[in-house]
């Protein structure tokens, strides 16, 4: 063996070396079995108004359940003057919801949570906060849309701002079917039965803050609420957003801040990086167990604004039909009405042939718009 393939000989040892010893590393974080109590939600002061309270689990990182509930739980609103007001458990979705309160702006809550577990929680006393009205709503399209929000408070006592917000939009299936199933036969569709008409709704799940703090006046101007992208489907008709404004502390406002900058601003050496999060919520059972929430206690106040497809530059309208994909299926010879097709990814669409021929099926997302998630019940408010 010449020197030349004595070397390529060695080398091609030493990589072979170096990919056998090469081992799987998983850092302890993503091990680390997180069972940490999450509180989410805020003490509505708005009169005759319900709070709403979530309590929920954190999970490891490589778990792949995207939310744990905690369930069955004690969970209690406490004045400072020593009145309760106790939330219900909404079955199964770690919601705990009070009835129709009128609390007064003048005093300070607390919250109380008893787990199932036999641990106990309890938050600091929190003021309220009153919210001055929204100004308005905008938008600004580029190629996409931008929702941006005004407010100011002439007061200049509110300062640190936090926006939520529900999206509603109408949509369609890609096809019309005239026909449905009922208890096993094909009849002519009752248009008080329609699935190519859909409204669907959801809520914001990004943490949306501002302040005024650094200007000689309580005055947010454009502050961007969401973007949505070109030719998406929220508003290939018509699209609605309902923003809310919660007026915050200080505490409250450094807390969310510190939430946003390290759940949507990472991503390069440049970008904030993860901070410890230290909340209001404490536990008293184990005192070294972390808690995530702040608790705050407001009125708030809300605008809605609708955005019409007719008002946009090149935002398409077009359905797609090309994955609607379609079969044909022979009919049942002792009665062609029978549909008895047993995948339900499949519904029957219309009848093929001048007699009877067959049945012709297609995805049932492209005939039932509810698929998507979406209802057939128009909002009140379209």
């Amino acid at each position: 063996m010449n020197n030349r393939n004595r070397k390529y000989f060695f080398l091609l040892i030493f990589v072979s070396m170096l990919f056998n010893c090469k081992k799987q590393y998983n850092p302890p974080a993503i091990e680390a079995a997180n069972n940490y109590l999450v509180v989410d939600g805020y003490i509505n002061v708005n009169p005759n108004e319900t709070t709403t309270i979530t309590l929920s689990r954190t999970r490891s990182l490589n778990d792949s359940i995207p939310n744990i509930p905690e369930l069955h739980a004690q969970v209690a609103i406490v004045s400072n003057s020593g009145n309760t007001y106790n939330l219900s458990d909404a079955a199964g979705t770690g919601n705990y919801i009070s009835s129709l309160l009128t609390l007064s702006p003048n005093s300070q809550y607390q919250l109380k949570i008893n787990t199932t577990d036999g641990h106990h929680y309890l938050s600091d006393f929190v003021a309220v906060k009153k919210s001055p009205p929204i100004d308005s709503l905008t938008w600004r399209q580029d190629s996409s849309l931008t929702v941006y929000l005004n407010t100011h408070d002439p007061n200049n006592s509110t300062t640190y701002y936090k926006w939520n917000y529900v999206e509603t939009w109408h949509y369609q299936a890609p096809l019309i079917r005239y026909w449905e199933v009922n208890n096993g036969i094909i009849v002519p569709m009752d248009s008080l039965n329609q699935t190519y008409d859909c409204w669907k709704t959801t809520n914001s799940n990004t943490v949306i803050t501002g302040t005024s703090l650094a200007l000689s006046q309580d005055v947010i101007s454009r502050a961007p609420i969401t973007t949505i992208p070109q030719n998406d489907e929220k508003i290939k008709i018509r699209y609605c957003i309902l923003v809310q404004q919660i007026p915050l502390t200080a505490d409250a406002y450094n807390y969310w801040a510190l939430i946003q900058k390290n759940s949507q601003q990472l991503g390069t050496l440049f970008d904030p990086q993860p901070s410890q999060l230290t909340g209001n919520i404490h536990p008293l059972t184990n005192p070294n167990e972390p808690v995530i929430g702040f608790l705050s206690a407001a009125t708030t106040l809300q605008k809605r604004l609708f955005i019409n497809n007719s008002e946009l530059t090149n935002w398409s309208t077009v359905i797609n039909h090309r994955e609607c994909l379609e079969m044909i299926i022979p009919q049942n010879p002792s009665n062609f009405l029978i549909y008895d097709y047993p995948d339900k990814n499949y519904s029957f669409y219309y009848f093929v042939g001048s007699g009877p021929f067959g049945l012709l099926l297609t995805l049932t997302e492209c005939v039932d718009c509810r698929v998507k998630g979406g209802v057939t019940t128009k909002p009140s408010y379209w």
